[in-house]
């Protein structure tokens, strides 16, 4: 039997489509294939790079178009907030992670809050990710799997005996971006590039809105 609807939550998110203009996503596309040589493999919070947790390769650095996202985001921070029916609040700062995902990458379910206070910025409140591709699309898979939460019974298991009561999966579709928060527990699954070409990679911004904790807080 399936974990009762009461003890299980599915992570809120929201979904926006044409996040992007045309011109903004071609010129996204066109700074991510120019920078190919400047990608290195993902690392995981702070411990470095595990090939066991996650397979792709990112890049910080995303030139003139960085500024227009953090501004785009920070911008809409509110609307995602009450969307997501989220507690309200400032944010101080937003981060941003190019990554591209080829054949075989992955990432382990993990959550986005356990690299603590960033470089100062404070904790990470909202997590979002922004899809883009090479038409016609050469990859499969890759989509965000969120992963439903325990509420009110922490011993509430799936059918198998684990502790996975449920899960959604979200489709990496071209100039979308989802939004959710930091604290969900989330993945995302195997991608299949038959190809290998880095241009036909899954692309993908990941983005945190952050909270500055006060001194009191």
């Amino acid at each position: 039997m399936d974990a009762p609807a009461a003890a299980r939550i599915l992570t809120p998110h929201l979904v926006q489509r044409d996040f992007l203009s045309g011109d903004e996503h071609a010129a996204l596309l066109a700074w991510a294939l120019g920078n190919e040589a400047r990608f290195a493999p993902a690392g995981v919070g702070g411990v470095g790079v595990n090939g066991a947790v996650r397979r792709s390769v990112s890049l910080r650095d995303l030139g003139p178009l960085g500024a227009m996202l953090k501004a785009r985001l920070k911008d809409r921070a509110a609307g995602f907030v009450e969307t997501l029916q989220t507690t309200p609040f400032a944010v101080s700062h937003v981060e941003l992670e190019l990554v591209a995902h080829n054949d075989g990458a992955f990432y382990s379910r993990h959550l986005d809050t356990s690299t603590g206070d960033v470089a100062g910025h404070g904790q990470r409140v909202l997590s979002g990710v922004y899809y883009f591709h090479r038409e016609p699309r050469a990859f499969s898979g890759g989509c965000l799997r969120l992963h439903a939460i325990r509420a009110l019974d922490t011993d509430v298991r799936g059918d198998d005996g684990s502790l996975d009561v449920g899960s959604l999966d979200v489709a990496p579709d071209q100039n979308t971006l989802v939004v959710f928060p930091a604290w969900a527990p989330h993945e995302v699954m195997p991608v299949s590039c038959p190809s290998g070409a880095f241009a036909d990679s899954r692309f993908a911004v990941n983005c945190w809105l952050h909270l500055r904790r006060s001194a009191k807080g």
